[in-house]
């Protein structure tokens, strides 16, 4: 997973990563698979939620252990 601040520079800078986002207009962020990106302008308020979505609709995501 990337986080990625700069529309300029991120989408190269994070092309390995699977799963990554990329600030893009002022409070927004775009949402990449690899190289490809597959939603945008979502608002910062729910670019987390949105990516963990992402990650769950590619079936790649894993629920951290439950302490006891």
């Amino acid at each position: 997973i990337a986080i990625m601040g700069c529309i300029v520079n991120g989408p190269g800078e994070m092309a390995d990563a699977d799963f990554g986002y990329v600030g893009g207009a002022p409070g927004k962020i775009d949402l990449y698979v690899g190289k490809t990106v597959v939603k945008r302008a979502i608002a910062m308020e729910q670019a987390t939620d949105a990516l963990i979505d992402l990650i769950k609709e590619h079936g790649r995501w894993v629920d951290p252990p439950v302490e006891e």
